[in-house]
């Protein structure tokens, strides 16, 4: 059922003062009127350049992004992307325009940059529902820190994306409140999950940055899927302070962009130390290199086109198979091109590949049925069910309209018992520091700074492990599939990793534009 996008009568939300903090920019030019801006596939860097030489405004932006919406997402291939979008968006636009002209230049590093929230962050002036009936229209009494950090920052909140239920997967793209998400480069095709929404937006060109969650690869199926880069971060840099959890041991949130540039300008907003983030530490948030990174780090200082010189890459060959190969055999010699010492055939030993069934639902059905009550309860009085029994109780009421795996993943869910229960506290001791050390080992044994895979597979090693990993388009399969490359490293080497993939797009440009959201021609003048 289709749901109304202006959701509420929400009044318009004034930037917060901390916003007119001057960053360095150039002197707000006079308007240029022979120069025209085309938002599709447009970065950060290309709009900042148009404001500061006059041919744009954020005004002009925006309302360009709501074109194409209104043209994509509801009309024509029906995207259907996007859950709630922001009533107040030209209210933004005007405020920030505003803020500009007393600036004379721009008032954060995202300044009138539109992004789209997967709707399970939380934003204070809109409803956030996780993809389920039972939080309909429910407004959180705060920001979650991603969206704040955001604000700040300059940019515009422009809607919250469409996410399979709870995040839990299932039928990928599928919400009770929202439908089903389509995937602009094959409507027959699925978006994945359980990110899909954002990611959509994002590759249709109705935003230029999303946030995606991601506990079993629900960042990195998207990505993959449609085209995209996307950064699974490592646990503890990036704040879940306002997510709704799915398993706090595994959660984490992270870009979702079209170019590696854009995933670090976003992650330099977005990472940060959250002493409010109850997070299970998993034995990555402790380490030097962490404490040092974390909201510390300017990603961009490491994107270099010779980053991968030298650099010894190991294969994970077990998460290379079928349709995928071909690609990533054509990506490994693009990288042995650019200096990379290939080292090819490694396999992953039986032990880590039995690590995700040991482990992954065991933890996550225990956490979700404990975290999302306490979390729930954060929201009183404005959520409407406080505790699982609570949700399942609603989603199994005739005509609520889940997916039915996603009811079974509930029912199996409501059957575990504590988070003090032995059998629990020895598996969240033993499962990520396992994976953690056959991971390490791996790295160790081979002599590898990176290990690489085909980005569809294998989401279970860096979840369990708390690591990062990076996914950048690699190419299309025969049947037209987008692949991408993941580079997967130890905990907070998010900026090699970005490193890596930078030099690898910038050689091999493999991003594809949609055909179902074609671009509808410059902004009027």
């Amino acid at each position: 059922m289709r749901r109304s996008r202006f959701f509420l009568a929400l009044a318009a939300t004034p930037l917060v003062t901390s916003l007119l903090a001057v960053t360095s920019a150039p002197a707000v030019a006079q308007s240029d009127p022979s120069k025209s801006f085309t938002i599709d596939e447009t970065t950060v860097a290309k709009i900042h350049a148009a404001l500061a030489d006059g041919s744009l405004s954020c005004q002009k932006l925006i309302g360009g992004y709501l074109d194409r919406i209104k043209a994509y997402e509801d009309a024509g291939p029906a995207i259907n992307s996007l859950i709630t979008l922001a009533p107040d968006a030209m209210d933004q636009a005007r405020a920030l325009d505003a803020a500009y002209r007393r600036a004379r230049g721009h008032v954060g590093e995202l300044h009138c940059i539109p992004v789209v929230l997967k709707d399970n962050i939380e934003t204070k002036d809109m409803p956030t529902t996780g993809g389920s009936k039972a939080l309909a229209g429910s407004v959180p009494p705060q920001d979650a820190d991603i969206t704040a950090r955001l604000r700040k920052s300059g940019a515009v909140i422009l809607g919250k994306g469409n996410m399979d239920e709870w995040a839990h997967g299932g039928q990928a793209g599928y919400s009770s409140i929202n439908g089903q998400t389509k995937n602009p480069y094959d409507l027959s095709r699925s978006p994945a999950g359980s990110s899909g929404g954002p990611a959509a937006a994002v590759a249709a060109n109705f935003a230029v940055l999303s946030i995606g969650t991601d506990t079993l690869g629900s960042i990195r199926g998207p990505v993959n899927a449609e085209s995209l880069v996307g950064v699974k971060t490592t646990l503890g840099l990036v704040s879940r302070t306002g997510i709704i959890p799915f398993a706090l041991t595994f959660d984490v949130a992270g870009p979702m962009t079209r170019t590696v540039t854009d995933s670090a300008r976003l992650l330099n907003v977005i990472a940060g130390a959250d002493g409010q983030d109850d997070h299970r530490s998993t034995g990555t948030a402790d380490s030097a290199q962490g404490s040092e990174t974390k909201g510390s780090t300017d990603y961009t200082r490491y994107l270099r086109t010779n980053a991968l010189k030298r650099v010894r890459v190991g294969v994970l060959r077990t998460y290379v198979t079928g349709g995928n190969a071909p690609v990533i055999d054509q990506a490994l010699k693009d990288m042995e091109a650019l200096g990379a010492k290939i080292v090819d055939g490694i396999q992953a030993p039986p032990a880590l590949q039995a690590l995700q069934g040991q482990y992954y639902t065991f933890i996550s059905e225990t956490e979700f049925k404990n975290q999302l009550g306490d979390y729930l309860r954060t929201r009183r009085p404005g959520a409407p069910v406080q505790s699982h029994a609570d949700v399942l109780a609603a989603s199994q009421a005739q005509g609520f309209g889940m997916a039915p795996s996603v009811l079974a993943r509930l029912r199996s869910e409501a059957t575990r018992g504590s988070l003090q229960d032995a059998d629990y506290l020895t598996a969240v001791n033993t499962g990520p520091a396992a994976m953690r050390a056959e991971i390490d080992k791996l790295l160790k044994d081979n002599g590898v700074d990176v290990l690489v895979h085909a980005g569809g597979s294998g989401s279970a090693l860096a979840s369990l492990s708390g690591y990062p990993s990076v996914l950048v388009p690699a190419g299309t399969d025969q049947s037209g599939v987008s692949v991408s490359m993941a580079f997967l490293g130890k905990a907070f080497t998010e900026p090699q990793m970005l490193g890596y993939a930078y030099a690898y797009e910038q050689a091999t440009h493999h991003r594809q534009v949609p055909v179902n959201t074609p671009p509808l021609g410059p902004l009027p003048r």
